[in-house]
């Protein structure tokens, strides 16, 4: 049974690096539009390094290098929303420029999003000081769109790619995971996707 490890003092788990999108993966759209839906269960195995790899690139990478634009619009181009990712080993920040993980926590604090045996669980952050101007409920408008468009975006590579997700905006410990990834008062936890292979 997993325990949650509060304790972020402890050694933090090595930097990910991933692997390059697959942009051959054949589903089409118009198939993946029709596949997507919400899973409540999936399997606890873990994923392929490819498949996560291509569902993070697919959330929010970097798929116009040379203008450093994404795979998900935002508003303003402030590119607000981070990816937190959620595994057994720790706690890592999706870095869309290096297509890499980088350790922020150690320990398995996956519950602390949501109660499940997924073995990834997305967490979206909205930093609002990206935005270069607006007041606070205006940027906190654009953020929820902005995060709805990378939800999206996974929810789609998980219908092409055999996995089950779901997005949540319940969090078991929204506290405690503030917490933990080191937030401050300009980052905001949004939403979260447990993810696994498709039982």
């Amino acid at each position: 049974m997993r325990q949650d490890q509060s304790n972020t003092q402890a050694q933090k788990p090595q930097p990910v690096e991933l692997n390059e999108p697959d942009p051959s993966r054949a589903v089409a759209l118009m198939s993946a539009l029709e596949l997507r839906n919400s899973e409540e269960s999936c399997s606890s195995e873990d994923l392929s390094r490819q498949d996560l790899s291509d569902l993070l690139w697919a959330a929010n990478g970097v798929n116009r290098p040379d203008k450093g634009k994404r795979t998900a619009a935002s508003a303003l181009n402030a590119q607000e929303i981070d990816i937190y990712v959620l595994m057994e080993k720790g706690a890592y920040l999706y870095d869309a420029f290096k297509q890499a993980l980088t350790p922020v926590a150690s320990g398995d604090h996956r519950s602390l999003a949501a109660a499940t045996n997924a073995p990834v669980v997305l967490v979206m952050v909205a930093d609002v000081s990206r935005f270069p101007m607006g007041g606070r409920d205006m940027k906190m408008q654009w953020a929820g769109i902005d995060c709805g468009l990378v939800s999206q975006n996974i929810s789609l590579l998980c219908a092409a790619a055999g996995l089950a997700t779901r997005p949540r905006t319940s969090f078991s410990g929204k506290d405690k995971l503030v917490k933990v990834l080191n937030l401050n008062g300009s980052k905001h936890i949004l939403l979260n996707h447990p993810v696994g292979y498709a039982e």
